[in-house]
């Protein structure tokens, strides 16, 4: 709230109603919409004083007049927060006083026990939900101000609707991206209320568990979400408050640089060679085996990933010479770690991802001996390599890094999901 409101500075009176309050002298109209005004936001709120508040809510409530009441409303919307001394009481005053209030207040309460601290905002989140509309939305169509619309009562508001977008799936994928933003963000596409950032993280993500939206769309929540949060792989930090949205974004972001990866290779490489590393390699990720995917591009593959995806994506490059174009995708499979080279090279694995001379994931930079090896394609070895040679039969390729995956997690990887036809 503007302290300085009409000209008026709603510090030096609190100061100077308080002494009043306590001492239980009378007031007028106009000094009980300045008390309304001087419960929360003041230097010195007035609720914080319970003697203090009796007295002020004691004198709104007898007051034959409405402006102190519908002050007591508008203060009480704008500084909404539950865990607020005098909130309750508040609430049951203006429940009281609510019908002769007149327009909107009466209204309101009827419709959605507004001035009930306690079933209000679910009651509003409760209709925007069926309609699909932002709390903001039903409040000022119902005859709220604008000037309500950053209140304490829609932060309370959104945020419910918030847990509920989270554990409802009777909602379009659509639907729910363009509800959560009309909720949360501003035109600059920023948080409104910062506490809701975790909700929002939530709202988007939880529902979907295991399921995943099309890539479309799918790319345009990961969007909003790095931009709002920055990537979970790099950023982990600011995900702690919402560590299962971060699982299922992690998921689809280790799809996406699968995609990322396979997409440009497709474009400078071979394009034969690349049509079995695709089907391989998804068939792996439709099994549920790569829990994390990383890739690292060259400068000429950089160029490409940037005109093809954006600048959001997120990738790594390395640090020494390759040939042009060239890129690696590092994948974490169980317990172990891949490093898939493009072009000629090689399908390298290691069995224990925190070897000393394992690769990690998520760094900016890599020297390209680090993500190379000399080892034999003998799946006893604890690192395993082998050249994309044949593409078929019994000896491929596909087949012994199939082996080799077996051999590591337990889980068999059947030809037919990775078989090319034609």
């Amino acid at each position: 709230m503007d302290l300085q409101r009409n000209g008026k500075d709603y510090d030096k009176i609190a100061g100077e109603l308080l002494l009043r309050l306590i001492e239980g002298d009378s007031l007028t109209s106009r000094e009980l919409q300045d008390t309304a005004w001087c419960l929360w936001q003041t230097r010195t709120p007035l609720a914080d004083v319970p003697v203090a508040l009796r007295s002020a809510l004691g004198g709104i409530e007898s007051c034959g007049r409405k402006p102190p009441g519908r002050a007591l409303a508008s203060s009480f919307l704008y500084s909404f927060a539950p865990e607020r001394p005098g909130m309750p009481e508040a609430s049951a005053t203006l429940c009281r006083i609510a019908e002769r209030l007149g327009k909107p207040w009466a209204e309101l309460q009827t419709e959605f026990a507004l001035l009930d601290w306690k079933k209000g905002p679910p009651s509003v989140a409760g209709r925007a939900l069926d309609l699909r509309k932002s709390p903001t939305e039903i409040l000022a169509k119902a005859g709220l101000r604008a000037q309500d619309s950053l209140s304490g009562y829609v932060q309370a508001c959104g945020g419910e609707l918030l847990l509920r977008l989270a554990n409802t799936k009777a909602i379009s994928t659509v639907e729910r991206l363009s509800l959560v933003e009309a909720i949360a963000l501003n035109g600059k596409r920023k948080l409104i209320f910062e506490p809701h950032g975790p909700l929002v993280a939530n709202a988007l993500l939880l529902a979907f568990g295991d399921r995943e939206p099309d890539d479309d769309l799918k790319q345009q929540y990961l969007d909003l979400l790095l931009a709002l949060f920055d990537d979970p792989r790099l950023r982990p930090g600011n995900w702690t408050r919402m560590e299962e949205a971060a699982g299922i974004a992690k998921r689809w972001l280790t799809k996406q640089t699968l995609r990322q990866f396979l997409d440009i290779v497709d474009q400078v490489a071979l394009e034969r060679m690349f049509l079995y590393r695709r089907k391989f390699w998804e068939a792996v990720y439709q099994l549920g085996l790569i829990h994390a995917a990383w890739v690292v591009f060259d400068t000429a593959a950089s160029r490409l990933a940037f005109h093809t995806f954006g600048k959001e994506l997120r990738y790594g490059r390395f640090d020494g010479s390759v040939q042009s174009g060239q890129c690696v995708l590092i994948l974490r499979v169980g317990r172990g770690v891949v490093a898939e080279w493009s072009h000629m090279g090689k399908c390298i694995i290691w069995n224990d991802a925190e070897a000393a001379d394992a690769p990690q994931l998520y760094e900016g930079l890599y020297r390209p001996h680090r993500l190379r090896s000399n080892a034999s394609d003998s799946i006893h070895h604890s690192v395993f390599a082998v050249t994309h040679w044949p593409l078929d039969g019994p000896s491929s390729w596909q087949t012994k890094v199939a082996n080799k995956l077996h051999q590591m997690n337990g889980i068999r990887i059947p030809s037919s999901s990775y078989k090319v036809s034609g």
